[in-house]
């Protein structure tokens, strides 16, 4: 995956007062930790914006902060559930040549013929967990469920992996299924629970005419 690049300065101040107006300024407050001392930065968030269209665990980020350059991933976030803006970023400094253990989303092509014939599509699992090195990292995988009739199911065991890359997620976990309609199934549930009743009234009708012999 090739890596975005962002342009940083160091953060001199440190605390909720110096943040928000560091954010007033168009700046977003950030930290670099991994393998020395951290350091506290600041990103420019319209930059931030225009580089990183989506905040992901798995997009390498080039950080040139006076000259020093750090290939990172992005840890945690925060952002204002209001306004959208992000908050704080947290970056994790990566080591080329060493495999290291991230998440991948999960995205899915065509539409499932079972779909076509009336059923519902369940998307249980957006994201894997990888092992990989960083030059490997996928930013995404892709799986086609075009072929899933109702009633099939994807698993992790069903797919082949990237080059390089290892799943770490439990093999047997469901990525894709596709299931009856709620109504078809709450309808043969009515119909199992009738059923089921006129049994039980036809043995009660049995039992009564017994005794009434007796």
């Amino acid at each position: 995956m090739e890596a975005k690049t962002l342009r940083a300065e160091p953060r001199k101040a440190a605390g909720s007062g110096p943040a928000r107006r560091l954010r007033k300024s168009g700046k977003i407050p950030a930290v670099i930790y991994g393998h020395h001392e951290p350091e506290v930065i600041t990103i420019d968030a319209r930059e931030f914006r225009d580089t990183v269209k989506s905040v992901a665990e798995s997009a390498i980020i080039h950080i040139d902060l006076d000259g020093k350059g750090f290939d990172v991933l992005i840890k945690d976030y925060q952002v204002d559930t209001l306004s959208g803006q992000t908050l704080h970023l947290d970056f994790f400094e990566i080591e080329r040549g060493k495999k290291l253990k991230t998440h991948v989303a999960v995205h899915h092509t065509g539409t499932p013929v079972g779909v076509r014939e009336g059923g519902v599509l369940s998307i249980p699992t957006r994201e894997l967990d990888i092992e990989c090195l960083p030059k490997d990292i996928p930013e995404e995988i892709l799986i086609d469920i075009s072929e899933l009739n109702i009633g099939d199911s994807i698993h992790v065991s069903d797919i082949t992996p990237p080059p390089g890359v290892e799943i770490l997620s439990n093999q047997d976990q469901v990525l894709a299924l596709v299931e009856h309609q709620q109504r078809e199934v709450e309808a043969e549930e009515e119909e199992e629970g009738v059923e089921e009743g006129e049994l039980e009234g036809e043995q009660a009708e049995g039992e009564g005419a017994e005794e009434s012999e007796e």
